[in-house]
């Protein structure tokens, strides 16, 4: 796995619970799913399986709108996604066995901008008043989990950043809000600001990729705000445009 996509993963996978994965009971591959639209790739396939050699777990699948609000954090109660379709919903893997789950796209067009999505696993409780489910499963509530996974929705765009506003919000503070106005997204690695001829490269906001259409606020340690125009946007390897 190259360093792009681990940093990428790691910013952007969440768990509810905080457990290693040699204690729960299931586990989903891979983080990060990418469906490749500029290359016909619209579905994709992510791989179920126990992490554990005692019992059968049940497990749901559900998709959902992956919003982010202003400062780059995921909105919780985001919908459920028309866009993306998951089979199958439901299901049981027992020990040894690996499972594999299809996500395709479903919308009433080609995607036309990057776009992500949230695929929400988590541990279900089998029902214990089927005799049948009694006998089969042991359920420990403690050990139940919830995964946060993200589709990617690829089309090979750039992104393209401008700046909407710029003002002091307290003594040393200044707010700097952009936008995406590209079709791409603007990937966190390596993203900094030219300010003043001074690169600024830790700072609230950094975290994950600016979609199409978000704007994100960055808080900078300055004295006074800069204008739009002498602000300038940079990545590991090269300019933002």
């Amino acid at each position: 796995m190259n360093t792009h996509l681990t940093r990428f993963s790691l910013a952007i996978v969440t768990c509810f619970v905080w457990v290693s994965l040699a204690t729960a009971n299931f586990e989903v591959s891979p983080f990060v799913l990418k469906l490749r639209a500029d290359k016909g790739e619209l579905s994709g396939w992510l791989e179920v399986k126990p992490n554990q050699n005692k019992r059968p777990v049940a497990v749901e699948l559900a998709l959902f709108e992956r919003n982010l609000d202003l400062d780059g954090i995921e909105d919780q109660n985001s919908p459920e996604s028309q866009e993306l379709t998951i089979y199958p919903s439901e299901l049981v893997v027992y020990p040894g066995e690996k499972v594999k789950v299809q996500v395709n796209w479903a919308g009433k067009s080609q995607p036309i901008a990057d776009k992500t999505f949230t695929l929400l696993a988590k541990e279900v409780p089998v029902d214990i008043n089927d005799p049948e489910a009694k006998d089969k499963v042991e359920i420990n509530i403690k050990t139940l989990i919830k995964y946060r996974l993200v589709i990617a929705i690829e089309t090979g765009k750039r992104g393209s950043l401008s700046v909407v506003s710029s003002k002091i919000v307290q003594k040393g503070k200044v707010e700097i809000i952009v936008e995406n106005k590209g079709a791409g997204r603007i990937p966190m690695d390596g993203f900094h600001l030219m300010i003043g001829g001074k690169k600024y490269a830790d700072f609230p906001g950094i975290g994950n990729a600016i979609m199409p259409g978000d704007k994100r606020r960055f808080i900078l340690p300055l004295d006074a705000a800069p204008a739009p125009a002498d602000i300038r946007f940079g990545a590991a390897d090269s300019p933002l445009k």
